[in-house]
């Protein structure tokens, strides 16, 4: 199994969640929350929850579909994805963006499993105020592990990629944990720094 972080690894952008926020003019509230949660005094769901409760209550799943359909795939992105099918891997996305658009990715590459973290909306398509949460950022080898636990694969024999200090224990607990290094490295043995998602074909 290979698995991959979404916004930065497999995306250019680097969060789906500011991308709306850009979208309805509220990314001073999302860096409030970002502030507490990384401060340790509000707990993920909280974070999420809000960072919906600042947009628009009138928010649309349509409007917020336009939005995240403007996404970039990292140019390397689709040969990866190829390669990875032809070796006979499976492949799959850990992500705490937004699940509307994790289905999207996984869908155009046929990556095989897919996390996110989701939004709610009423029969009219309208936001409502509760996301699910089911991915927490800093704890993605949670998720990681009961979706392995699920498919009766042994967490050492997958690989990890990620490109934020958030994807540290995602990363850590694979067999291999790779970071891209165009925004952050860190001074970890386990973790092999790569420039282009091309190069886990140089370890694996």
């Amino acid at each position: 199994m290979a698995s991959f972080d979404m916004d930065g690894t497999v995306l250019e952008h680097n969060s789906s969640w500011v991308a709306i926020h850009k979208h309805f003019g509220t990314e001073h509230a999302g860096a409030a929350s970002l502030r507490l949660y990384t401060e340790g005094k509000i707990d993920y769901r909280e974070f999420m929850r809000r960072d919906i409760a600042s947009w628009p209550k009138d928010a649309s799943r349509d409007e917020i579909s336009e939005v995240l359909s403007g996404y970039r795939l990292r140019r390397e992105a689709p040969k990866v994805f190829e390669e990875l099918r032809a070796m006979g891997i499976k492949t799959a996305l850990v992500t705490s963006g937004i699940d509307i658009l994790a289905k999207e990715v996984a869908d155009q590459l046929g990556i095989d499993h897919w996390l996110a973290n989701g939004l709610k909306f009423d029969r009219r398509g309208r936001l409502l105020p509760e996301g699910v949460g089911r991915v927490d950022p800093t704890r993605k080898d949670l998720a990681y592990g009961r979706l392995l636990s699920r498919l009766g694969i042994e967490a050492k024999k997958t690989i990890a990629v990620g490109d934020t200090i958030y994807d540290l224990a995602f990363l850590k607990s694979a067999g291999l944990g790779f970071m891209l290094a165009h925004t952050t490295t860190v001074p970890d043995p386990e973790i092999i720094h790569i420039d282009s998602l091309t190069e886990i074909f140089d370890h694996i």
